[in-house]
């Protein structure tokens, strides 16, 4: 039986345009502008269909949970996810994907538009740390830089190198803002959010 799965997965691989991995249940679009699509995402308890991942993404998972990941010959991978744990994926992964948990995986992802870094730093802006004094680098790549503003710093003037992300959590609930370079402000999500990551885009 397995073989026959395997077969079937490879031949929709090869033969179709699959679909990208959102929208789709449980995934809501919650920003979207030239460079980047931005996804609230629940794997919910439910086989989603096979399907490619269309853009490199980067993103911050806020709940734990479990899902199963099926590749395209067939195996199975069980994942087990913490909150606040970073994700980067490249463009071109193909599989299906199975929420396993009762309390859903949840997380905000980034897909970036443009296949490769722009480029793009404002060279009047300051550096990242000036602006996450306290805060973390947690992950950089080719694509991106994700921080953690913690503790979140009192506002203080300062402005920004790249465009980015900035996810505030405010009792479980995340809320998104688009910084362009050169942004000149004191604070960086408005509320009273008990975490703020920056993703820096590149």
């Amino acid at each position: 039986m397995r073989w026959v799965v395997m077969l079937s997965l490879l031949a929709l691989t090869q033969a179709t345009d699959l679909p990208p991995a959102y929208p789709r249940p449980g995934a809501t679009l919650i920003l979207e502008n030239a460079r980047v699509l931005v996804w609230n995402i629940a794997w919910l308890k439910q086989q989603y269909p096979l399907h490619r991942h269309r853009y490199d993404l980067v993103g911050v998972y806020y709940a734990p949970g479990d899902r199963m990941i099926v590749s395209t010959d067939g195996s199975r991978r069980p994942v087990s996810t913490a909150a606040w744990q970073t994700a980067f994926q490249k463009s071109g992964v193909t599989h299906i994907e199975e929420g396993a948990s009762d309390s859903p995986l949840r997380a905000v992802f980034v897909e970036l538009k443009e296949p490769a870094a722009s480029g793009r730093v404002d060279s009047a802006a300051s550096s990242p740390a000036a602006f996450a004094q306290g805060s973390k680098p947690l992950t950089e790549n080719e694509r991106s830089i994700v921080w953690e503003l913690a503790p979140i710093p009192a506002p203080a003037p300062h402005r920004h190198l790249r465009d980015a992300v900035v996810v505030g959590f405010e009792g479980g609930t995340p809320r998104v803002a688009w910084i362009p370079a050169g942004t000149a402000h004191g604070e960086e999500i408005a509320g009273k959010a008990e975490r703020v990551y920056v993703l820096e885009i590149k």
